[in-house]
């Protein structure tokens, strides 16, 4: 019948009838014989007939319920156990099962897109009724494909449980597919896998040794790569310590240059908010002290960590930091836009001009491009009044405020020498200097390229560095992070020795973990592989279980994972 939207191979359409929101389609089997499936002889004689009732695709909105006649033939091999079989019919239905092919491939589509019950509101839209139970067992049956296993691959962990249990993902860094998820990140679940798939030529991987001991079990033939991302994540974190460590000796520094340290304006706190500010300082601070009387008795960083309740990484920072580590000041973000003109705002604030209007048609022919209203939030916040002119008894106090701040300005000495690496001061140091950031921010003035500073940038790293151990880690983090952009794996032994030698034990135990890795590490600043697109699958493995509401089971999710890769 034309305008039936579908065919059916191997049925002759008789009818349609809508019964109630419903079409039913009634067909009959057309083909001459069937094949026995236990012998496989074929057959014409027909024994019996019967019908089948499967769903099939929707039609314009409605459910479409076939009604297939079908037959039973008998079996003519006298030898075969089977006198009778029912004829299959592979294209429209499969054996035992109430949908017909097609509607069963587009079920198992949506289910792996989308969690069960969810799908099932979905398809409940689309006039396909199926309940969530049905979905999963749809998911659970397809067979996981057999990907053939490549001679590159990438190993990374992902997260079943953030914080306790962790499992293994594996792609084809050539295809960037994944190839098999495993539930555990150790290195007895790794070296089985290798030596059961042979073939791995290359393996990129992080820093784990979990990871490395069990590549080295399972693929001893195969070249490991790190993570050339992971590798400088380190080297931040080494810089970081060192930057903590040397932090208190730094703003000490600040205070003795002579310079006056400029206040940074900032919303008035109420009173029961300084007091929780007070109340928080202290308790961080007697935790800082718990922590270092227990590593004075020799106690081992997990177990103090254990015995507190903190993490192992906050227990060793506290420990290198050298001194109670003071939060810095809250540098407030809403005036990004406006810290190149903040200079010369504060200047003509200075002189008098308290008219937002009028500054910002000002900065506006120096190159500002942006609106009126966060010139006007920032006068009003500096000089600490609603909204407009302030009253004379107002001016006084902050010309008082202003002649207090001048008495106490002192000059920065103009330092003596200086390393060709670090960009010199030609102009006279300023009479104000901005507080020191904190140990987080000064860190990524020593690892961004010197070109992408800023002068004041440039400023405060020149006086930085006039710390030797702040010289010393600029030079080797500054020639590390260009060694591994470039891949310059010829200058591996050279900066390995000058870790080795610097004095900072931050760097030694680094050039330290990286000497045992030597040929990984020599192999990322040779080959071009590197994590990424492991990281890119984990995000979407993220995706895929989270829509699970962490109710489903890591057989599930890796049915779910793998199919829709």
């Amino acid at each position: 019948m034309s305008h039936i939207p579908f065919s059916l191979p191997g049925f002759e359409i008789q009818q349609v009838i809508p019964v109630e929101g419903q079409l039913h389609i009634t067909a009959t089997a057309i083909r001459e014989g069937a094949a026995c499936p236990i012998c496989g002889q074929s057959s014409r004689s027909i024994h019996s007939w019967y019908q089948r009732f499967p769903q099939d695709l929707p039609s314009s909105g409605q459910v479409v319920r076939l009604h297939l006649h079908v037959r039973r033939f008998r079996c003519r091999n006298k030898a075969c156990p089977r006198q009778t079989f029912a004829e299959r019919l592979p294209e429209v239905v499969p054996v035992s099962i109430q949908r017909t092919t097609r509607l069963t491939a587009l079920l198992k589509t949506i289910a792996i897109a989308v969690n069960a019950q969810e799908a099932s509101r979905l398809l409940a839209h689309l006039a396909i009724p199926a309940s969530g139970d049905t979905l999963l067992r749809i998911v659970k049956r397809t067979p996981l494909p057999i990907p053939p296993i490549p001679s590159v691959i990438g190993v990374d962990d992902f997260a079943l449980r953030r914080g306790k249990t962790y499992g293994t993902l594996i792609i084809d860094l050539s295809t960037h597919r994944p190839i098999d998820l495993l539930l555990e990140r150790t290195a007895e679940t790794l070296s089985p896998w290798l030596r059961e798939h042979p073939g791995v030529e290359i393996l990129s991987r992080d820093r784990s040794s979990e990871y490395s001991r069990g590549a080295s079990e399972g693929a001893p033939k195969a070249q490991q790569v790190l993570d050339r991302y992971h590798v400088l994540t380190n080297m931040h974190e080494v810089v970081k310590r060192v930057m903590s460590r040397k932090h208190a000796r730094l703003v000490q520094m600040q205070k003795d240059s002579g310079a006056t340290i400029r206040t940074r304006f900032k919303k008035k706190r109420s009173n029961a908010e300084i007091a929780a500010s007070q109340v928080a300082r202290l308790k961080r601070q007697e935790r800082y002290e718990e922590v270092l009387e227990l590593y004075r008795r020799g106690k081992s960083i997990p177990t103090i960590a254990q015995a507190l309740h903190m993490h192992h990484m906050t227990v060793r920072k506290l420990i290198a930091a050298g001194a109670f580590p003071e939060r810095s000041a809250h540098k407030s973000r809403r005036f990004v836009r406006l810290e190149p003109f903040l200079p010369y705002l504060e200047k003509r604030v200075q002189e008098g001009c308290e008219n937002a209007n009028l500054l910002w048609q000002e900065i506006g022919q120096q190159g500002y491009t942006h609106g009126y209203k966060p010139v006007n939030t920032w006068v009003r916040e500096y000089l600490g009044k609603p909204g407009r002119a302030s009253s004379e008894r107002e001016k006084a106090k902050r010309q008082a405020f202003f002649d207090a701040v001048q008495a106490e300005q002192r000059t920065i000495p103009q330092p003596e020498t200086g390393d060709p690496e670090i960009p010199s001061l030609d102009e006279k140091p300023p009479m104000e200097v901005d507080p020191l950031e904190s140990p987080r921010h000064l860190t990524w003035l020593l690892l961004r390229k010197p070109e992408q500073l800023t002068a004041k940038e440039q400023q405060v790293l020149t006086f930085i560095c006039q710390e030797p151990d702040i010289q010393t880690t600029y030079t080797l983090a500054q020639r590390f992070f260009r060694m591994v952009r470039e891949r310059q794996a010829d200058q591996l032994d050279s900066w390995l020795e000058e870790s080795l030698s610097c004095g900072l034990p931050d760097f030694r135990t680094f050039a330290e973990g990286l000497k045992r890795e030597y040929a990984p590490m020599a192999n990322a600043l040779t080959f071009f592989y590197s994590n990424g697109p492991v990281e890119g699958q984990v995000n979407r493995l993220k995706y895929v279980k989270r829509s699970m509401y962490g109710r489903g089971s890591f057989e599930l999710l890796r049915q779910r994972f793998l199919q829709a890769s």
